[in-house]
């Protein structure tokens, strides 16, 4: 077991040391107590600090602290630059339902608000039929809080020591949390577009394979035409706005569970879940037929560019899926610009070889 810091120590122990209480007169029951708290802390501190996921750390939090002194419910808000959100945590509820994230909570002056500012040393009061304790926090370019809501007999286990070290240590495990959680959105996202990268789409597409509950599974890969000429007619910041536009169009067009990423120079990605290939094949044409109707400006000339599209779908098995899924739409889209762009075309073994048929090209056997 991690032994407890400096930082705990005087947490815990704010008039001194251990041996310091003993010689001020403090019971053994009191020496007891806070020896049992600076384990904890101890415990705590290792379990809310072993990982770098937020909505973990609140989780982690909830369950340990629990287990050394049970509540009927607890609260931890996240308040300004963190996204206002507040997650809950009741033990009374069903395990699927035991952690969510239930409302916003705004950062202004309203009634809540000012009442909790009363509250800041953790004193009892009575919201809504019940004990809580509210304790607040500060994470640098934000706030936060937790809110506590003790079964009665326990409450007076939450003295001020231990509840200045749990809010101490949650405070520092989160921030580490969200600091490590913005770095990793940096490297998920294309600079240029803002869009998610192509390590963050392989790692969604791992995750659908993983659950496997979102069947059937289409994907949309998507490359636009002609890129080149843009970049060697008018120059590259000229690309980087052609690029930059259709990555907005695509985000537009996109539904709520749909996930678009920059995959690669000028090509694209899109993820439908719980969606059959004729569903794909509509969103990819409305898709194609926008970004077609889309007039770029550079200095006196316009130009319109367009778009071809491969489509792949996994109806009822994953499969050897994330590699199948983006192999047939790969060659789906290759067929489609083979056969005149600007065209999408969804990838079965018959249109494929069809296609290739056409242009003459030999495409290996389905999968």
């Amino acid at each position: 077991m991690n032994q407890p810091s400096e930082s705990f120590a005087a947490s815990v122990q704010p008039g001194g040391s251990v041996e310091s209480k003993l010689n001020s007169g403090v019971t053994d029951s009191g020496l007891r107590k806070l020896l049992n708290e600076a384990l904890f802390l101890s415990k705590f501190s290792g379990a809310v600090s072993a990982t770098l996921d937020p909505g973990d750390v609140c989780a982690v939090a909830a369950r340990v602290l629990y287990e050394h002194v049970p509540y009927r419910r607890i609260t931890f808000s996240l308040l300004g630059n963190f996204g206002g959100k507040t997650v809950v945590f009741s033990p009374a509820e069903p395990a699927d339902t035991h952690a969510r994230v239930l409302l916003n909570v705004s950062g202004g002056g309203d009634a809540k608000g000012e009442k909790r500012e009363k509250v800041r040393q953790g004193k009892p009061h009575f919201e809504g039929g019940a004990n809580c304790l509210c304790y607040p926090f500060h994470l640098g370019d934000g706030s936060g809080q937790i809110e506590i809501f003790p079964e009665p007999r326990f409450i007076g286990r939450f003295s001020a020591q231990l509840s200045a070290g749990v809010t101490e240590t949650f405070a520092r495990a989160m921030k580490n949390a969200l600091d490590f959680s913005k770095v990793k959105e940096i490297a998920m996202r294309d600079s240029l577009t803002g869009m998610l990268n192509r390590r963050a789409f392989d790692e969604v597409l791992a995750d659908h394979r993983e659950r496997g509950n979102m069947l059937p599974l289409s994907l949309l890969l998507i490359d636009i035409d002609d890129f080149k000429k843009v970049n060697d007619t008018f120059g590259h910041p000229a690309g980087d706005q052609v690029l930059v536009s259709f990555a907005g169009i695509l985000q537009q067009a996109c539904r709520g569970s749909d996930l678009a990423a920059r995959y690669g120079g000028e090509e694209f990605v899109v993820i439908l879940p719980a969606t059959a290939s004729a569903r794909a094949h509509e969103i990819a044409q409305r898709l194609r037929n926008r970004f077609a109707c889309t007039t770029f400006v550079f200095g006196e000339r316009q130009l319109r560019l367009t778009a071809s599209i491969g489509v792949s779908c996994a109806p009822d098995a994953l499969g050897n899926m994330p590699d199948d899924l983006i192999r047939r739409a790969d060659q789906a889209l290759y067929q489609a610009k083979k056969t005149g762009k600007n065209r999408v075309l969804v990838y079965s073994a018959n249109t494929v070889a069809t296609a290739a048929q056409e242009t003459g090209d030999q495409v290996g056997a389905p999968v």
